[in-house]
This record gives C-alpha cells, sequence and structure tokens, in this order.
C-alpha cells in the first residue's frame, strides 16, 4: 500500500467510516422490510441527511397526504385555498412556542428534499387536527415475564396513504437523548417512539373545547418527551408543565423501573394516572387494573372530561355525560377486556391479539415496544395495520454505540 494514502484511511477509520464492520449515520437500511434512517448531527444536518436519504419519498409523501386533505373538500376551485389557509392558520399561531431545534431541521429536510418549507410546515399543522387512537402499557404480574408492553394503534386517515411512506428514524441529536421514531418520511414529529433511556410514548387525540393553537403542537412535544427525558417522572414533568394545544391523552412508560403513566391533557388542564389509581374507582365507567394503564380518547378525570367532545361528552350542557361510541366502547373497554382476558401471560403475541380486537378501519401503524424489542405494523391499502404483518426489530441493536 502507498504511503500516501494512509492520512486518507486513518481518517476515515477515525471517523467510523472504516472499521471491523461497523458503519457511520447518516444512513438508510431496509431491516425485515421496513425503512430504518440513522440520522444524527446538529438540527439541521438531522433534517437535510432526512431530505436527501429519502428525496423521493419525502417528496411523494407531502404531495399525497395534503393532496388528499385538500381533493376532501366538494369545491374544485377553492379548496386547496381553505385547506392551506386552514393550516397556515394554527401553523402561524403555533410557530412562537416551537423551539429553534425544529425549526432548523424542517429548514435543513426541505433544503435535503426539495420540498417547499411552507409546505413542510402545512403537513406538521395536521396532527394537532385530528383525533381517535389508543395506546396501553402494562408490567409486573400482567405479563408473562414482568417486562414492560407498550403497545399503541395509531387510528387516522388510512385513505390519506401516509402508511406508504412508513420509515423508522434512529435520531442521536448533538447534546439530546438517542430516541427510535416510528413514523413517515417528510415528517420530524413524533407519534410513537423510544429513547435511549428506555423512555416511551404514544397519544390519543381526545377532541375538547379547551383548546389553543397558541402553543407546542403535540408531535414536537412528544420528541421533546424522547429528546430530554431520562425517568418516567421526568417524561410526565415535561408533559404537565409544556404550553399544550390541543386535547391529548397520552400513555408514558418507563421500561427500566417498569411502570407507566396515563396523562390526560386539554389546553388548561392536565390530569395524571397510576396504575390500579384510586382517582379511577371513583369513576363509574373507569376500569382501573394493577399492574396496567390504557386510554382511548375518553377521558376519566372529571374536570377534562367536563370539557371533551370525544366520546360524545357535551360541554354546553351541565353535568358529566357518560362515555358512548366506538372510542370508548371498542377502544377502552376492548383493552380492558383484553388485558383481563390474558392478565399474567400477556407477551407480545397477546398484545398483537388486543391490538386486533380494538383496531378500527382507519388503523394506519400498530406499534408494540417489548424492550429490546420493537415491533411495527402498517397498514396495506385499506387492510389495517394491525390485521398486517408485524416488523421485529431490536431497540438495543438500532441504538448501540456501534451505529454512529
Amino acid at each position: 500500500m502507498k504511503q500516501a494514502a494512509l492520512p486518507l484511511i486513518v481518517a476515515l477509520a477515525v471517523h467510523g467510516v472504516l472499521s471491523a464492520g461497523v458503519e457511520a449515520a447518516p444512513r438508510l437500511e431496509q431491516r425485515d422490510g421496513l425503512p430504518v434512517v440513522y440520522l444524527e448531527g446538529t438540527p439541521y444536518e438531522i433534517g437535510r441527511q432526512h431530505g436527501e436519504l429519502l428525496r423521493e419519498s419525502v417528496r411523494e409523501c407531502v404531495a399525497q397526504v395534503l393532496g388528499y386533505f385538500r381533493s376532501y373538500l366538494k369545491v374544485p376551485v377553492v379548496r386547496g385555498m381553505l385547506v392551506n389557509w386552514w393550516l397556515d392558520r394554527s401553523w402561524g399561531h403555533a410557530l412562537p412556542y416551537i423551539p429553534k431545534a425544529y425549526l432548523e431541521e424542517l429548514k435543513g429536510l426541505a433544503d435535503g428534499s426539495g420540498v417547499s418549507l411552507k409546505e413542510l410546515w402545512r403537513l406538521h399543522a395536521i396532527p394537532d387536527r385530528t383525533y381517535a387512537c389508543s395506546g396501553l402499557a402494562v408490567w409486573g404480574r400482567a405479563t408473562a415475564d414482568g417486562r414492560l408492553i407498550h403497545t399503541r394503534n395509531l387510528d387516522w386517515n388510512i385513505h390519506a396513504g401516509v402508511q406508504r411512506f412508513a420509515t423508522v428514524f434512529v435520531v442521536r441529536p448533538n447534546g439530546r437523548e438517542p430516541f427510535v421514531n416510528v413514523g413517515w418520511a417528510g415528517f420530524i414529529g413524533t407519534l410513537t417512539g423510544v429513547n435511549a433511556q428506555q423512555i416511551s410514548i404514544g397519544q390519543v387525540g381526545a377532541e375538547t373545547v379547551d383548546l389553543s393553537y397558541d402553543g407546542l403542537p403535540m408531535p414536537f412535544l412528544m420528541r421533546r418527551v424522547l429528546e430530554e427525558a431520562r425517568s418516567l417522572d421526568e417524561a410526565v414533568a415535561i408533559i404537565r408543565d409544556a404550553p399544550r394545544t390541543v386535547g391529548i391523552n397520552y400513555v408514558v412508560a418507563d421500561a427500566k423501573i417498569p411502570q407507566a403513566a396515563a396523562i390526560e391533557t386539554s389546553r388548561s388542564q392536565c390530569a395524571i394516572f397510576q396504575a390500579d389509581d384510586p382517582k379511577e374507582h371513583a369513576v363509574p365507567y373507569a376500569r382501573p387494573l394493577a399492574d396496567a394503564v390504557f386510554r382511548s380518547d375518553t377521558a376519566v378525570d372529571p374536570g377534562v372530561r367536563d370539557r371533551q367532545v370525544a366520546s360524545k361528552g357535551a360541554p354546553s350542557k351541565p353535568g358529566i355525560e357518560p362515555p358512548r361510541g366506538s372510542a370508548y366502547d371498542v377502544r377502552y373497554l376492548g383493552q380492558a377486556a383484553g388485558v383481563l382476558a390474558h392478565y399474567g401471560a400477556i407477551d407480545v403475541e397477546a398484545a398483537k391479539a388486543i391490538l386486533r380486537a380494538v383496531a378500527p378501519d382507519s388503523n394506519v401503524q400498530s406499534v408494540i415496544i417489548a424492550w429490546p424489542e420493537l415491533w411495527v405494523a402498517n397498514a396495506d391499502g385499506t387492510v389495517p395495520a394491525a390485521q398486517t404483518v408485524y416488523r421485529s426489530l431490536r431497540l438495543d441493536e438500532l441504538l448501540a454505540e456501534k451505529n454512529r
């Protein structure tokens, strides 16, 4: 080997490009048929890497999802303008509350993909205006081996086609916790994820009249949890203290303990529930269980419930309405029934059965986090995610130092 080549080889080895099979981020892999993208660096660098590695998928996803919403209205000439106004208005209200890092990442994503920044803003304004979903966490006496199992069905709009662009992101932001974000090309927020501290989070949209778009949109709040929280208490505090926007029920878990919490929120209210919480025992329609928390869009806290439109709530009427409809009857009670049916023996297969039992036709993604395992299913056309094949990944491998 020529001596002149040695400095270059040494430099590459130092930076992780060469050395015993170790690969350096950023890169795109296919794992069990699922795209996995590794990103790291400054916010702008992470966004640019995302855009360059998934350029065509980002462009197609943004066009597909926004195109669907623009075509939904039945007034052809003005429907695009109305949807743009609808999304631009909520994004404009939220903009002062969005951390600079996320705005820089979106700028990098725009530069890397060629998609206009304004279109990316509109895509990221959608989740705060959508509802449904379900989620649970079980551990200890409820599971077969005591470990924590955290599940979620993302029930959105299967006809919007976002499932075509499903991607798992492994992100190492400078100075922040590394995390895995289960999402889609072109979307930097979080709806389902887990970090290297084994903190996992999922959400359920829960419509309420106590809302304002002058706050931190839910997908960025959830990402803050993954980037900052090292414990369940820290995760809960981030959600509790944030300038929130709309009604959301969260299930947040820490597999290290193991333990989880359900958090019911609106713009101004936040109620926190532990497993078998005495506060739930005081609510006739609640189903508290030991070593388990679960939610659909129905709030258990009387104050939060009194302002809900979700589950047939009527805030304009006095008193609190008992919940009705599929969100409560199928997704909430169905999870309770599933946990009870498998109690003491819940494993990944039992979790899949519970997810299938409560998934509606709008189910675009189903996820099981059972550290160190991650299972992801995405809708196939109009077949709900929970009825399709789950792809298995190892979180410890995805987040291992060797992948840096």
